[in-house]
């Protein structure tokens, strides 16, 4: 408990830094939300009158307090297009991204592991050479061209799966199961996009940390006892493999989530990606940084699960000898 204390106080800065560096490159762009409402029979004076209702002509500094003190009260603002509720656009975005993201995070963990052992266990082997290839192939290939990809082949012709969406509209009064079928039918492509970009670089690591590990003396005099290999890997090879694992997995976290927001707009997956990249090209900065805030959060709570994970791989890191400098 202590550890999520700590991470969690130390967060706080974090997220308040992101979020004014955030604030200051959105105000600093070229352009403003008045774009959006500039039309021939809008003259200079509304215009002008609409910045100054949206407090747009106070200093940034001032802007941001305004922000931040909203914030402390539970205020997100309101949508400047919409005029919605920022919590409520939110929390109607935020269900669609954490199924996303849980889900390629499981799916990314489960494939991983096993490859990366197995990748570790048969070093220079045609096994090891053919997920390395793979490998190299899936952290050269951009997010967004693979999911353009898939779209076409999967979608347009073979016309196995919907290109975007998150629910057949058709559907929305059958029952449940038919209701998931249809998400879940919709969720596969951007599910595969983010698992092939994901699995890559974590395969290279689990792969190397293995091959690290069996090189150690203890599992050599492991085996010299007639340990089994399958006792050898679960037992002794594994939970050492799993700290610098968790380790870099804590680091993708960013990138994960950040990557799915971009496969989210490319798919329209109705997530908060979607629309914190809808709120970049309308200048809608309540709900732009909204969104840049649960996503600095999201990737908080993220390291802290990564570090308690760690932890618990490793009981000294956080049961420290009694007397130690």
């Amino acid at each position: 408990m202590s550890i999520i204390a700590k991470r969690l106080i130390q967060a706080i800065p974090l997220v308040f830094g992101a979020s004014f560096v955030s604030f200051l490159m959105m105000h600093l762009a070229p352009g403003d939300p008045t774009i959006m409402f500039m039309d021939p029979s809008v003259s200079q004076n509304d215009l002008d009158q609409v910045r100054e209702n949206l407090g747009l002509n106070a200093p940034l500094l001032v802007q941001y307090f305004h922000w931040v003190s909203a914030l402390l009260q539970g205020n997100f603002g309101y949508s400047y297009i919409t005029g919605q509720p920022v919590f409520d656009a939110i929390c109607e975005r935020l269900p669609a991204t954490l199924m996303l993201s849980v889900a390629s995070l499981s799916l990314i963990l489960l494939i991983t592991f096993p490859l990366g052992i197995l990748c570790g266990y048969k070093k220079d082997t045609w096994v090891d050479d053919s997920i390395t290839i793979f490998s190299f192939l899936g952290l050269s290939i951009p997010t967004f061209w693979l999911g353009l990809m898939f779209i076409l082949v999967f979608s347009l012709q073979l016309d196995w799966l919907p290109t975007s969406g998150f629910m057949d509209p058709l559907l929305r009064d059958a029952p449940w199961y038919q209701q998931l079928a249809s998400v879940l039918r919709h969720m596969a492509l951007p599910l595969l996009t983010i698992t092939v970009g994901g699995i890559a670089g974590l395969i290279r690591y689990n792969r190397f940390s293995m091959i690290k590990i069996l090189a150690q003396d203890y599992i050599t005099a492991a085996r010299a006892r007639g340990l089994s290999e399958r006792r050898i890997c679960f037992k002794h090879a594994l939970k050492n493999a799993l700290l610098p694992i968790i380790t870099i997995l804590g680091l993708d976290l960013p990138s994960l989530i950040g990557g799915s927001f971009i496969i989210e707009y490319i798919f329209s997956w109705p997530g908060m990606g979607q629309l914190g990249v809808q709120a970049v090209f309308q200048r809608d900065y309540p709900i732009l940084m909204a969104t840049i805030f649960f996503s600095s959060v999201l990737i908080i709570i993220g390291n802290v699960l990564a570090d308690v994970s760690y932890a618990m791989a490793d009981p000294r890191i956080s049961s420290p000898r009694k007397g130690a400098a």
